[in-house]
């Protein structure tokens, strides 16, 4: 037996030995490029799922950044006809911490073509689910759903899916996604639960026969009892905060990739820009127009870059600014030094430097949604489809600029301004009136406000 544990070592194969070893290591590194890939193509999907809500927002007219967003989006894609007063109770349940948001007539029916939304497939609302949070109940709205007829039906239909002493909490999120229009309940109810941990082993049985149970007991009740379920499970949960920071990352990257994309398109040639450019570098230099009014203005170093060309936009504009409503904003004596100068030529890179920096629309701009009808005519409808509500108050505010440079500041958002688009925006123009001191209330939020990423155009 001893034998056995006789080996000489010399007789070893050092080089086999060593290749095993290497072999052990290069298991361990393909293990980690699998968890790898898997975690990269997670991340993947949920970009993809967060770009089709963007769009889906766009096309309600909604802002993908708005605290409520998913919320509005949920009731704007349910099954219940009477969405428009969905929105608005929800609306008024939010109304003391969040902004309101108007919901036209448009935005509650689009959903109703099978063809014209973005969220379309169950894996997406799944990724949207798992953002979703059940709220710390009050005692009021407890016991609303406990005593709601329809809440009632669908906790004793799907009961057996879970726990016996599961409270009303563990049902709000299933039968919420149990309510998506063109989404097929049964299936979404599964996986939102396959995706909150290990259940049943025949779960989908299970789900199947809870959602035909509840289907089943609820055709008699009215259409007034859907509106109020659903009013009781949508304030009855929260979005996470991590959605808005990765909306925002979407919108970010979003907008990154299409400058990058607009700036590396080679244009075709031109003549008249062509002259334009060879005759402009003889004469001084537009950007120096913003330089030397700085150097006049003599400003302090403790403001900011940013604030100089809010104030030189001030300057700039067409129609004069009523400078009193500045003053809970600025300085008195810095607004007077500051409509004391006259400018004899308007730098337009840095009038479009500060459009640029609207990224949040506050629903303030009455005529917005008439600008938009008449004015955008001239862009194809692939292009009209994805404008957003900050670009479209870009162009709005472009509108309005001096003639010497509008033609600059609407090409810098987007490069299309024909005979249509000149046309109907002198029609408005003479139509109605600047909205000047509401356009300068979404700056100063811009500039002033907790910082939210900007949303691209679509």
């Amino acid at each position: 037996m001893a034998g056995v544990f006789d080996i000489s070592v010399d007789k070893l194969d050092m080089s086999k030995i060593r290749i095993c070893g290497q072999t052990g290591h290069a298991g361990d590194a393909h293990s980690s490029r699998e968890e790898r890939t898997k975690t990269d193509l997670l991340q993947c999907v949920r970009k993809n799922t967060l770009i089709a809500f963007v769009q889906q927002c766009r096309m309600h007219n909604i802002d993908a950044l708005h605290a409520c967003s998913l919320q509005l989006t949920i009731l704007l894609m349910s099954k219940c006809t009477d969405r428009k007063q969905l929105c608005a109770n929800f609306m008024s349940f939010v109304a003391d911490t969040q902004q309101i948001v108007e919901i036209d007539e448009g935005a509650t029916t689009a959903i109703d073509g099978t063809e014209s939304h973005a969220l379309q497939s169950t894996s997406d609302w799944v990724t949207l689910f798992n953002y979703i949070e059940v709220a710390n109940l009050s005692e009021r709205l407890r016991k609303a759903l406990l005593e709601n007829p329809r809440v009632d039906v669908f906790v004793k239909a799907t009961r057996h899916i879970f726990a016996p002493n599961a409270d009303i909490e563990a049902f709000v999120r299933p039968m919420l996604c149990t309510l998506l229009m063109y989404i097929p309940a049964a299936n979404m109810l599964e996986r939102v639960l396959l995706a909150q941990g290990p259940q049943h082993r025949d779960i989908e049985v299970m789900c199947l026969r809870g959602v035909n149970s509840y289907v089943d007991q609820c055709q008699h009740m009215s259409n007034e009892s859907t509106i109020e379920a659903i009013s009781l499970l949508i304030q009855a949960v929260r979005v996470h905060p991590s959605f808005q920071t990765d909306i925002a990352g979407v919108v970010d990257e979003t907008f990154d990739e299409k400058r990058t994309r607009g700036d590396s398109v080679k244009r075709t040639f031109s003549l008249r820009r062509r002259v334009q450019e060879t005759q402009g570098a003889a004469l001084l230099h537009r950007a120096m127009l913003f330089d030397e009014w700085k150097h006049e203005m003599k400003f302090s170093v403790n403001i900011s870059l940013n604030t100089q060309r809010l104030l030189y936009f001030m300057c700039a504009q067409v129609a004069p600014l009523d400078a009193s409503a500045m003053t809970a904003f600025f300085d008195q004596q810095m607004l007077a030094k500051t409509f004391a100068v006259n400018l004899e030529r308007i730098d337009a890179d840095a009038v479009c430097a500060v459009i640029h920096t609207l990224r949040v629309y506050q629903y303030n701009i009455k005529d917005l949604k008439e600008f938009r009808i008449q004015c955008l005519v001239g862009f194809n409808a692939a292009t009209r489809a994805k404008l957003t509500l900050p670009v479209v108050l870009q162009l709005y505010v472009a509108c309005w600029q001096h003639q010497s440079i509008r033609e600059h500041c609407w090409r810098s958002i987007i490069p299309v301004y024909n005979f249509a688009i000149i046309s109907r925006c002198e029609e408005f123009r003479s139509k109605y009136e600047y909205e000047q001191l509401s356009v300068f209330h979404t700056l100063l939020h811009c500039h002033t406000g907790p910082r939210t990423a900007f949303d691209s155009t679509a």
